[in-house]
């Protein structure tokens, strides 16, 4: 398959080019729960410039020889490709997005629903991910779609989206009505964050942003 590639670190982003364009082996199903997910789209996250800066270095590749070549690519969604013999519920075709961490399932944190606490993959950052054709990944990290709705739209979604959600979920536990909150920046995480409080709480939504086109599309009340 084709991939973009990160084969080195560029600590000053001052590089012409980043990743290189190359054929890699096609991921494979190894688990019986094991999905290919063929991808539809992948977002650029902040994330990935720190990968390129090398900020995850001391952490997953101290001697510089462990990480790289890396497939970028954590904000992923596309179409059921390939399945294992155990997964049910989904067939080839259908539109998914992919939840980042691959986690077991079974351990403690994975238990109480906190899977990014617990051990795992989490392609894009320590195994290859979305900036590809294809993806290897787990049914328990497969969110179908609705067939009306192109993966390309809501990629971003599986990390921007869950960022955002996750902040807001617990301001909306101490916002009742006629209370106000306030969202600085409606960029890439808070246009979902000013959304999501819409949907979640009845406080009203100021917003604090240089545009005030962008924080009016997303719903805000006040700026």
């Amino acid at each position: 398959m084709k991939a973009q590639v990160l084969n080195r670190y560029d600590e000053t982003l001052t590089a012409d080019t980043w990743v290189t364009l190359q054929d890699v082996p096609d991921p494979k199903i190894t688990r019986s729960t094991d999905v290919i997910v063929r991808i539809g789209g992948a977002g650029v996250c902040r994330t990935d410039l720190h990968i390129i800066e090398g900020v995850w270095k001391p952490h997953m590749d101290p001697d510089g020889h462990h990480l790289l070549p890396l497939i970028m690519g954590h904000e992923n969604a596309g179409w059921v490709e390939e399945i294992g013999k155990e997964v049910e519920g989904l067939k080839v075709g259908d539109p998914v997005i992919v939840h980042p961490k691959i986690s077991g399932g079974t351990c403690l944190a994975c238990r109480r629903g906190h899977d990014m606490h617990g051990p795992g993959t989490f392609p894009g950052l320590d195994s290859n991910g979305g900036y590809a054709e294809y993806l290897a990944t787990s049914e328990r990290n497969i969110v179908a779609l609705p067939k009306t709705l192109s993966p390309k739209e809501v990629a971003p979604y599986a990390d921007a989206g869950l960022t955002a959600y996750r902040a807001v979920k617990k301001a909306t536990r101490h916002l009742l009505p006629g209370e106000s909150v306030v969202v600085i920046g409606a960029g890439g995480l808070g246009h979902i964050a000013i959304q999501c409080l819409k949907a979640m709480c009845a406080a009203d939504v100021i917003v604090v942003d240089k545009s005030a086109e962008l924080a009016e599309a997303c719903g805000e009340d006040r700026r």
